[in-house]
């Protein structure tokens, strides 16, 4: 795949059953494709439009780290972010911003002939 030159975290959750609440682990992934573009949507409740970042991650068989199993709710962070002391959503959010997103979707495109890899859209 071109443009793949991107190292993301993506965060997944596991509920701790001593906590009672979820545990985010992350994951670093090199090598990959990140794309935003910016959207928007109407939202009569919060008075018209409403802007938001659609990124499209696209990440390589040959890198997709095994066992991994990406999910909607998981959240992606771009850029080495394994370093992050109790990470929840709320404060990668807050931490950086537009490199940030929650899955919405994941496609499974490892059985493409000519670029295999997993696909990951989100907000």
């Amino acid at each position: 795949m071109k443009l793949c030159n991107d190292t993301i975290t993506v965060f997944t959750a596991r509920v701790d059953p001593e906590l009672g609440d979820d545990v985010w682990t992350p994951t670093v992934i090199k090598d990959v494709s990140w794309y935003a573009t910016d959207a928007s949507t109407v939202d009569a409740s919060k008075g018209g439009l409403v802007a938001a970042n659609k990124v499209t991650v696209r990440i390589p068989a040959k890198v997709y780290p095994e066992g991994l199993e990406l999910k909607n709710g998981d959240v992606i962070v771009k850029g080495d972010a394994s370093g992050a002391e109790s990470p929840t959503p709320a404060k990668l959010k807050k931490a950086y911003g537009g490199d940030f997103m929650t899955v919405l979707a994941v496609t499974d495109n490892r059985r493409a002939p000519k670029a295999p890899h997993v696909k990951v859209i989100g907000t």
